[in-house]
């Protein structure tokens, strides 16, 4: 999906709020109002991506791999570093929905009167879903970050700033799968889609990038470059 929106710039009121001393437990709060809310996968990661995700994507579009996709090359500064769409991020909170259908999707292939429709558009519309989701959650985040910005105030520091998010879904220039692999959701295969070990790559994809700053998760457990390679 094309997005014509500008970059978001920088701006006082949005400026990044310190590490707070509880940012692992409100990590934590976040973590299980996400699950409450019915996300399958959360994941934390700074909001900066390695030169090698801008190397790929370079390479992708000087092969023409991306065909008559124009708008992949627009923006594409912004695409492979979070901090050119919004200079103030500095944590992406990736979550993933899963998709996974109850029995064989490929069953109708043998019932030559039935039409097989790709699982991912079998439901409501996944974009509309995840939004509404992502908004409940980004509404908590920011409500438990100024709480405990608000606990971490003493009278030798600057009044506390409420956090501010934003939230994403297929709906501007995110490169989601390499955040999702840098927060630990998975690795992004050699068929370009996230890999989890828990839902195989059933997952529909979601950001809130945020001023806060918040620890960042483990990873997956397994070598990217091999599961690439697979």
């Amino acid at each position: 999906m094309k997005c014509h929106s500008p970059p978001f710039p920088p701006s006082p009121e949005n400026s990044p709020v310190p590490a707070l001393p509880g940012a692992e437990k409100l990590a934590a709060r976040i973590r299980e109002k996400a699950l409450a809310l019915g996300f399958d996968a959360i994941g934390f990661c700074p909001a900066h991506l390695g030169p090698d995700v801008r190397a790929r994507l370079t390479d992708f579009l000087a092969k023409g791999y991306h065909g008559e996709m124009g708008w992949l090359a627009d923006r594409a500064d912004q695409r492979t570093q979070p901090t050119t769409l919004w200079p103030d991020a500095r944590t992406v909170i990736a979550l993933g929905v899963s998709y996974a259908p109850e029995g064989n999707p490929l069953a109708t292939l043998r019932q030559p009167d039935r039409g097989n429709i790709s699982v991912y558009a079998r439901h409501r519309d996944y974009h509309d879903l995840i939004k509404g989701m992502l908004k409940h959650l980004a509404q908590f985040v920011v409500r438990e970050g100024t709480l405990e910005a608000k606990r971490a105030f003493t009278a030798e520091s600057p009044p506390p700033q409420p956090p501010s998010v934003k939230v994403f879904v297929d709906t501007a220039p995110v490169a989601e799968k390499p955040l999702a692999e840098q927060a630990g959701l998975g690795w992004q295969g050699k068929h370009t889609n996230l890999v989890s070990r828990s839902h195989g790559s059933w997952l529909f994809l979601g950001e809130i990038y945020t001023t806060l700053e918040l620890p960042s998760s483990p990873p997956s457990g397994e070598d990217a470059a091999v599961a690439r390679a697979a």
